[in-house]
């Protein structure tokens, strides 16, 4: 017979072996150690993470909000308001206790010399060059439009304090400028669309071809070509402050361009800042300015064999209008310009508002745009039967679906008028045409129609400067000095998709200005799929704001275009990063 035996001190706790308990507590120590060390990766690191990503938001928000006051020329009045600006964003961004009094904008605060609250160091330099060398960026010319603002704490550690780090210093900071938006000449096309063979969307070309643009910028998204004698003048009222925004250069040697060709003036230095196209954020955008909306109720242009266009009359004379004879004056006669100034006698006949598909202006003859009234006749022996125009049709607005021809030494005259152009679906040719000594002046107050200037009837603000008032349409100036970004369009050119013709790409060729032809207007030119062809004369003058596909000018004489459009700043930020100084 088996028997079972259980030895009685099986159950009761054997004594520890010699070693095994320090063993433990070394492995303890060291698992410790790491759990610290992760602790003060995660906690501490990512505590200081979150603090510079706050810093960076501070510091983004900062020179955001003063950089829009940098606008040209620049003067110390607005760096301080610039300075101002930021500084009343760090305090309320970073709740900071800050006296907010000139003392503190008046001047820039050197990079030795921080403001310090609630713990922050700070600093707010516009331009740039007082901030080095706490600012490591680029823009450090003295007259530079770009605003700079660091945020720096010293900020506490918990965990990692075990491994000898005290408190980690952490900062941002950031840098932005005030972009143009005074464009006298935009050029939309981008690369790759259109011809590889030709990237120069803009194109002075002719002997001694002059193109000064006052106060305003010049920019395009493919490039530009100069002939060897052909010049860019860009300079501004007070100052040389005026820019070159070229994306997408493209190097062809003598058939493209060279520095000196773009400068101030005669004998003048290099433009201020002839910008490389990485400067610029980006492509030039299309401004995207609105059509003019149709009146509820307003009658359909039934005109044959031409699209109908809802709420637009038809225009006087059914819409086909040919000056011939004149009125009884046949001004301007033989010349268009008379000592530099642009004249169309007063008497001249005159249409209205409203729907057109063909006018026509025999040579030395001139044509009256008028904005509130119709009229019956444009013969000097027919009697012309004027009418206010009612309060169901736009004031001010010519839209033709066709073709307008401009004579030898004839003129088309109007103030406080937008021209609307349609691009042809089966004849894609040009439909404004301006032959030798013709000129198209527009919303500048021409000598004998009407001593002020007046506003584009359509304007970018996507409003109309007119009002019904006591049965009739009656301008109101009063916008004019109300807000100076009320500028009106005087031409457009629908673009094709917006009436679904073709793609958004695709260029017309609406607007060509012949050899001793001319454009005159304070306004905006918005063609952003036409390719634009000026041929001109001296007479071109104040002719505002090119927004079109490609510009061409071939004058072979001096023009000098005045820019007349809008006037506010875009501020970006041109350093963005995460921030560690």
């Amino acid at each position: 017979m088996t028997r079972l035996t259980v030895n009685a001190t099986l159950g009761k706790p054997q004594p520890a072996r010699s070693g095994e308990s320090g063993q433990v507590l070394a492995l303890f120590a060291l698992f410790l150690v790491v759990f610290l060390g992760f602790a003060a990766v995660t906690i501490d690191y990512g505590s200081w993470l979150k603090a510079r990503r706050d810093y960076q938001n501070a510091a983004d928000s900062a020179v955001l909000a003063g950089s829009s006051f940098l606008s040209r020329p620049i003067d110390n009045t607005k760096r301080r308001q610039a300075r101002q600006a930021a500084w009343e964003s760090l305090k309320q961004q970073l709740g900071l206790s800050l006296v907010m009094n000139p003392s503190l904008w008046n001047n820039s605060t050197p990079a030795g010399s921080p403001v310090t609250d609630s713990g922050y160091r700070l600093w707010v330099s516009t331009p740039p060059l007082d901030a080095q060398p706490k600012y490591p960026g680029a823009f450090t010319a003295p007259n530079a439009r770009y605003l700079f603002a660091l945020v720096e704490k010293d900020n506490p550690t918990f965990f990692a304090r075990v491994f000898g780090q005290g408190n980690a210093t952490v900062g941002a900071w950031a840098t932005a400028g005030s972009f143009p938006s005074r464009f006298a000449v935009i050029t939309l096309r981008q690369n790759g669309q259109g011809p590889v063979s030709a990237p120069s969307d803009i194109d002075l070309d002719g002997n001694n071809t002059v193109l000064e643009v006052i106060d305003g910028d010049v920019g395009g998204n493919w490039g530009m070509k100069l002939t060897a004698s052909a010049q860019l003048w860009l300079r501004g009222y007070t100052d040389n402050d005026a820019e070159a925004y070229l994306v997408d250069y493209v190097s062809c040697g003598n058939s493209c361009w060279s520095p000196t060709q773009v400068s101030s003036g005669p004998n003048g230095s290099p433009a201020n800042e002839l910008k490389p196209p990485l400067q610029l954020p980006g492509i030039i955008e299309d401004p995207s300015y609105s059509l003019p909306s149709v009146l509820a109720g307003a009658p359909t242009a039934p005109v044959p064999g031409t699209v109908a266009v809802p709420g637009v009359p038809i225009g006087d004379l059914a819409g086909n209008v040919d000056v011939r004879s004149g009125g009884p004056s046949a001004a301007p006669g033989g010349a268009s310009v008379v000592s530099g100034v642009l004249t169309c006698d007063p008497a001249s006949p005159r249409i209205g508002p409203g729907y057109y598909t063909n006018i026509s202006i025999a040579q030395g003859k001139c044509l009256i745009l008028d904005p509130t009234v119709r009229h019956t006749s444009v013969r000097g022996n027919v009697v012309d039967v004027p009418s206010n125009v009612p309060q169901t049709q736009l004031p001010g607005i010519f839209y033709v679906n066709g073709d307008i021809d401009v004579n030898t030494n004839a003129m088309i005259v109007g103030d406080g008028v937008t021209v609307i152009m349609r691009p042809a679906t089966s004849n894609p040719g040009n439909q404004l045409t301006v032959s030798g000594g013709g000129v198209v002046d527009l919303n500048r107050g021409s000598p004998g129609i009407s001593a002020a200037q007046k506003l584009g009837a359509w304007m970018r603000s996507e409003a109309q400067p007119y009002a019904w008032n006591a049965g009739q349409w009656v301008y109101q100036s009063s916008l004019e000095a109300a807000n100076l970004n009320n500028v009106g369009i005087a031409l457009y050119v629908i673009k094709r998709e917006q009436f679904s013709i073709v793609a958004a790409d695709d260029s017309s060729e609406v607007i060509k200005i012949n050899a001793g032809a001319a454009l005159a207007w304070d306004g905006i030119t918005y063609a952003p799929h036409d390719n634009i062809t000026l041929s001109g004369q001296p007479g071109h003058d104040a002719i505002g704001q090119f927004i079109s596909w490609t510009f061409k000018f071939a004058g072979g004489v001096h023009v000098a275009q005045t820019y007349a459009g809008p006037d506010e700043s875009l501020p970006r930020l041109v350093e963005p990063r995460l921030g560690q100084p």
